[in-house]
């Protein structure tokens, strides 16, 4: 359908549309004029109360006084009873004119100021002569004659009301007719109204296809927003990840480093510098971990990973590693369960610790006496699940209500003023609830300001099975023989086993490695801070390594010589260590199958889901830890090819 036949389709139906609503409006002005003429009729045959009330009054009135007339003239007995009857009458009327509310409309009449005083002193003077007994004739003579000087005024308040509602309803007349003039008035306001409309949507009619034109071109331009904007968030996302890979990488040698002169004979006063400069690290590394988890749900990329595991050994180490803490501060710390935890269940260990690390770290940091107290308690489901509640209670400083209502509330701080003693983000408790929700639980709190506070993290566990028996950890030895052997030590005592044969220890010594027993490993790292530190951790070890500055080198490296482990960084230049583990794994021959762990300081954008879809066996972040690095190298030799581990 052309623009044209579409435009003279729209102008048809406007006209159809407008003649029925020109219809309707002239119906209803019939309508309203028609009411009008039935109003004035209606106000023609209309009475109102107030005249009934005093007609009635004054028709009592009257017959009262006609009856006490007869009663005087008539000779013989009097009727009492008769007599009595039109007094009661004559009252009750006398009362429903007092008590009517509608009697206002005419107290303010001097007829009716004058008549009513008039009318009291009639009615004491009547209930004095009616309550005689029996009557006497003389008496109602006498009444008779004060009913008939009274009458003349009862007939000036009759005259009255009736003079009152008149005006009454002459007001209310006008009033509705002045009404039905202005709804009239507005019903042909409307109608013209209507008319403009119409001839108004007809010109907008004709202007609609330039309006069309510029509606798509608005389209267009904000289509062109919309990727740009995309495009923007995109390079947040980058400049993010970059972010995070250059600063992992210097903290990866600063730790490193630290670690490495931890490891070695120091003064009591150069320990502590370490320790401080140790410690002022993981509170830089744990601020960068916050801001890229909060990106992280920002993005919707956060995710779970639920594996085997035992929450034993879990809360161990929880305990080993928050213990210290505490006890620097001088607090008691105890992790209890009030039932026997399930031997296994299917978790993501690493945001469970990092939730109760959260929780625990913050009923340290605000509790400066007493103690702090974990408490594991079994909670009952209908869904099959087992239900745990992890309690943290601390005797610290407290939270009111206000600070309670916006407590995981994003950058939200307990002590935010300028001169707060407490530091931190404000993010560790949000992004605590978002895991929590994203595990099936939730965090509740319950403070006393000045007594402590109680943190309950509630969480559904799976049963599952145990995993298969993992290899034997045993001590750090020098590299003399398989199976390969690993144990998470300090940096200064470190080594793993060689992947060749070795002749059996003999009388429990341990042989130190040799250039043909000594484990071969390639490090494909550009930055040279990291290589000098893996290189360190490694000849600790006992390794012979080996170096490549990129992964070109490094893949031209694997044609040459055979390797036992690589450890391959990501992000290098010439060839980047993804495609260089590609082609690696492409390579005919044993060198394909060799272990390939990455170190990579890039933990965003899926890095590591990128990572083993590349081919490597395992993936550590930067900065390194050595225990880390050690485990993952146990398993992924213990875990390797015999053909691999068999080349010298």
């Amino acid at each position: 359908m052309t623009g044209s036949s579409k435009n003279r389709r729209y102008l048809l139906w406007l006209a159809i549309g407008t003649g029925v609503l020109a219809l309707a409006m002239a119906i209803l002005l019939v309508l309203q004029i028609t009411q009008k003429r039935a109003i004035e009729k209606a106000s023609e045959l209309r009475a109102d109360s107030i005249t009934a009330l005093v007609f009635q009054f004054e028709r009592e009135f009257l017959r009262f006084r006609q009856t006490l007339e007869s009663s005087v003239i008539r000779s013989g007995e009097l009727d009492a009873d008769n007599l009595g009857l039109r007094y009661d009458l004559f009252l009750s009327r006398l009362t429903l004119l007092r008590d009517n509310p509608t009697t206002e409309l005419i107290t303010h009449r001097p007829e009716y100021q004058n008549a009513m005083p008039h009318v009291d002193t009639l009615i004491a003077h009547a209930d004095k002569v009616m309550a005689a007994n029996p009557l006497s004739k003389p008496a109602l003579a006498q009444l008779l004659v004060q009913f008939n000087n009274v009458g003349v005024d009862v007939q000036a308040l009759s005259l009255a009301a009736n003079s009152e509602v008149a005006a009454l309803l002459e007001s209310q007349e006008k009033t509705m007719l002045r009404q039905n003039n202005q709804i009239i008035g507005l019903t042909l306001a409307q109608l013209i109204f209507l008319l403009i409309a119409a001839g108004a949507l007809a010109l907008r009619q004709r202007k609609q296809e330039k309006e069309r034109q510029a509606l798509e071109d608005l389209t267009h331009e904000l289509r062109e927003a919309h990727f740009r904007a995309e495009a923007a968030n995109r390079g947040k996302s980058q400049f993010l990840a970059n972010m995070s890979h250059e600063l992992r990488t210097p903290f990866n040698g600063m730790l490193g480093m630290l670690g490495l002169l931890e490891s070695t004979p120091v003064t009591a006063a150069q320990a502590d510098y370490i320790k401080t400069a140790k410690g002022s690290a993981n509170h830089l590394l744990t601020l960068l971990n916050d801001i890229l988890d909060v990106s992280a749900l920002e993005a919707g990329k956060m995710t779970l990973k639920p594996e085997p595991a035992q929450l034993g050994a879990l809360l161990n180490e929880v305990e080993a590693l928050m213990r210290p803490q505490a006890t620097e501060k001088g607090l008691k710390f105890s992790i209890v369960s009030q039932a026997e935890l399930p031997p296994w269940v299917l978790a993501d260990t690493t945001r469970l610790k990092q939730i109760l690390f959260n929780l625990i770290n913050n009923a340290i940091k605000f509790t400066d006496h007493g103690s702090v107290t974990v408490t594991i308690v079994p909670r009952e489901r209908t869904d099959g699940n087992i239900g745990l509640a992890f309690l943290i209670k601390d005797t610290g400083i407290g939270m009111d209500d206000h600070v309670l209502s916006s407590l995981f509330q994003r950058f939200f701080q307990v002590d935010g003023g300028l001169a707060r003693k407490f530091g931190g983000t404000g993010l560790g408790l949000e992004i605590s609830q978002t895991l929590a929700r994203l595990m099936g639980g939730a965090i509740e709190v319950e403070s006393t300001q000045g007594k402590g506070s109680v943190f309950t993290l509630h969480l559904p566990f799976s049963l599952c099975p145990a995993p298969p028996a993992a290899a034997a950890v045993l001590p750090i030895t020098p590299l003399t023989k398989p199976p390969v052997a690993i144990a998470p030590e300090p940096p200064n005592t470190p080594a793993i086993p060689a992947t060749a044969a070795n002749a059996a220890v003999q009388d429990g010594a341990t042989p130190a490695p040799t250039s043909e027993t000594a484990l071969r490993v390639m490090v494909v790292e550009d930055h040279p801070i990291n290589r000098k530190f893996v290189g360190i951790l490694l000849e600790k070890m006992g390794c012979k390594v080996t170096f490549c500055e990129n992964g070109q080198l490094g893949v031209e490296a694997a044609e040459r010589e055979m390797f036992d482990l690589i450890l391959m960084d990501v992000h290098m230049p010439v060839m980047d260590g993804l495609t260089a583990t590609r082609t690696i794994r492409a390579m005919p021959g044993p060198i394909s199958q060799v272990p390939i762990i990455v170190l990579s300081a890039d933990v965003m954008n899926d890095a590591k889901e990128k990572a083993l879809a590349a081919g490597v066996n395992d993936f550590v972040s930067k900065p390194v830890q050595a225990g880390q690095l050690q485990a993952t190298m146990q398993k992924c030799l213990a875990s390797a090819p015999s053909h691999a581990a068999s080349q010298t």
